[in-house]
């Protein structure tokens, strides 16, 4: 009998061992960076791995450098807002301003309310906000089944903890995947080849949560036909769109706007909410910036969605994604601040911009 009991047993844990060995080395080498914390290196430089959930970046970068920097000032957005740089929005804030980039990809009304909350409860009054809002968004609903737009359990609530993790240790099961793990330079690779990544990897600035590509920005500040080739041009994507756009606020939308405005008011903040272009994609219609205006106010909100010289000219964005380079983000910035009335902002925390 006991041989029986002890040959059972020796056979479970030989059926186990390969899953449980699996599970280790997902643990092990956390190829979405969400199962360890995000840490520093000696020189500073954190374990971010740039491509992966933007959304659980953010999340984990607070956590990691907010007890260093107290961040007080908050860009929200899609991966749209990633370009307008901090040091674009910090002559229009006081000196003492700590700037986070707080996206997520494909970002969410749900999930700007949600990341707002989290910093509350976690003790940060938001000062100042800029919130990137593309059209796109109005009608954007949260995406809990993929692994680059899942939220983070922290601002959804622990019980989305086990199905936050699931999606990523499932999406890990892939071949190319663990690859990937094992031989990350090789995969890279791979995907250049493809036509997939550029194989210029983006520069990052840690503790700002901040990504840009340098090298792309001088190139086409000195000579754009050198990175708007034919070759590239030919990648952008155009969406065949409907000859009038349709509005995208319906009564739910609007319910989740004034949520935003609410928490605004209740923390007092100095914002700014810029609508973006977005090549060919649909634009703002009169009828939903009237009901932006009318909830967050005439100076607050900023329509460049049908600007003349970005709308369908494939030169001003880094991709076919739409990207708007970062001077012409750095452009609307300025316009922005340029046409908000400043006699009706009574805010310790807002002063004039500096003189250029």
């Amino acid at each position: 009998m006991k041989n029986n009991i002890k040959k059972f047993c020796l056979r479970t844990l030989l059926a186990i061992l390969p899953a449980v060995l699996f599970i280790a080395f997902y643990a092990i080498v956390d190829p979405f960076n969400v199962v360890h914390p995000i840490t520093t290196d000696a020189k500073g430089r954190d374990s971010v791995i740039v491509g992966n959930n933007a959304g659980f970046t953010s999340i984990e970068t607070y956590l990691l450098y907010n007890d260093q920097y107290h961040y007080d000032s908050f860009i929200l957005g899609s991966s749209m807002s990633q370009n307008f740089k901090a040091s674009y929005w910090k002559p229009y804030l006081n000196d003492s301003a700590s700037i986070l980039h707080f996206d997520a990809s494909s970002e969410s009304l749900t999930g700007i309310i949600n990341k707002m909350r989290f910093l509350n409860d976690h003790g940060t009054t938001i000062k100042n906000a800029l919130i990137v809002i593309e059209v796109k968004m109005l009608g954007r609903r949260p995406n809990e089944n993929d692994i680059l737009y899942v939220q983070h359990p922290a601002t959804t609530g622990p019980w989305n903890w086990l199905k936050a993790h699931s999606l990523f240790f499932n999406a890990f099961r892939d071949f190319k995947q663990v690859k990937y793990a094992l031989m990350p330079s090789r995969y890279e690779k791979e995907l250049q080849n493809e036509g997939i990544i550029t194989g210029v990897a983006p520069n990052r600035i840690g503790y700002l949560n901040e990504m840009y590509y340098a090298e792309f920005d001088s190139i086409i500040a000195v000579n754009p036909d050198e990175y708007y080739t034919p070759e590239r041009l030919k990648r952008i994507k155009r969406e065949n769109l409907p000859s009038v756009d349709q509005p995208a606020i319906d009564e739910a939308v609007e319910e989740q706007l004034k949520t935003i405005k609410e928490i605004l008011d209740s923390n007092h903040t100095n914002y700014i909410i810029i609508v973006p272009p977005r090549n060919s994609n649909p634009q703002l219609t009169w009828h939903d910036l009237w009901i932006m205006k009318s909830i967050f106010g005439q100076d607050k909100v900023h329509d460049f969605s049908s600007h003349p010289e970005l709308v369908n000219n494939d030169r001003v964005y880094y991709d076919y994604a739409a990207h708007l380079i970062s001077a012409k983000c750095k452009m609307l910035l300025d316009s922005a601040y340029k046409e908000m009335s400043t006699k009706s902002i009574e805010n310790p925390y807002f002063k004039q911009p500096k003189q250029r």
